[in-house]
């Protein structure tokens, strides 16, 4: 018999379903299931849907307005079915903020490696930000209290979100070493600019008349327009 896969850490509450190769006489074994395949990649990803679907549900409706069931009907499941995945809604909306502050830290790690002045790594933090706030594939930016979670998830976190802000604050820090941008307070810019785009998914629709692209060049030049240096 081959050897067992070491058991995913995803799939601690549902059951694993082993299949053995039987070894014919004269035939080969058949060869290792393709990564593709793969049951526990699966659920990843179908959590992963489940996670999308509930941030853009929270944002439409408020977390407190939105049940399990309403999340189950937007994919075609029924409730029984999340509880395979999630403990309970405090533990959805807690893997939908860590897919938000994740998403929030790759983005800024993937602007602060283009490099460029602090003004343009931060138009191209906002751009990125823009493709997944506003985009068709679902939003990861979640708006929603954060005290429905437990104190110990809340500080974990707010504790994530920090290394965003962090970043973001750094690229404006930058800017005004370089020149590029012109404020005293890096701290408090950063604040009004999250601040701005956390309520985007509230209010934009894709199916509008001004597609993601088009918002982000207008809101990149609102926010730039106030923060660049301007030649006397």
């Amino acid at each position: 018999m081959p050897p067992m896969r070491p058991r995913p850490a995803s799939c601690s509450r549902r059951s694993i379903e082993m299949t053995l190769v039987k070894r014919v006489p004269g035939k080969t074994a058949r060869p290792p299931l393709h990564p593709a395949f793969d049951r526990g990649d699966q659920f990843e990803k179908r959590k992963l849907v489940m996670v999308q679907t509930a941030i853009s549900a929270f944002n439409r409706r408020g977390f407190h307005a939105t049940s399990l069931d309403k999340i189950a009907a937007e994919l075609g499941l029924n409730k029984a079915t999340l509880y395979h995945y999630f403990k309970n809604k405090a533990d959805l909306l807690y893997e939908c903020m860590l897919h938000a502050v994740n998403d929030g830290r790759l983005i800024a790690e993937q602007a602060e490696q283009c490099g460029g002045s602090g003004a343009e790594k931060l138009e191209h933090f906002l751009r990125l930000q823009f493709q997944t706030l506003a985009g068709r594939n679902g939003s990861s930016w979640l708006i929603a209290d954060i005290s429905a979670l437990p104190e110990p998830r809340r500080n974990e976190v707010r504790r994530l979100s920090r290394i965003v802000d962090t970043k973001v604050q750094k690229f404006i820090a930058d800017g005004v070493a370089d020149g590029s941008i012109v404020t005293t307070e890096p701290k408090i810019a950063e604040f009004f600019l999250i601040g701005a785009l956390n309520w985007l998914p509230r209010w934009y629709s894709p199916d509008g008349r001004i597609s993601s692209d088009e918002l982000a060049t207008i809101f990149i030049q609102i926010v730039m327009d106030g923060l660049r240096h301007k030649p006397a």
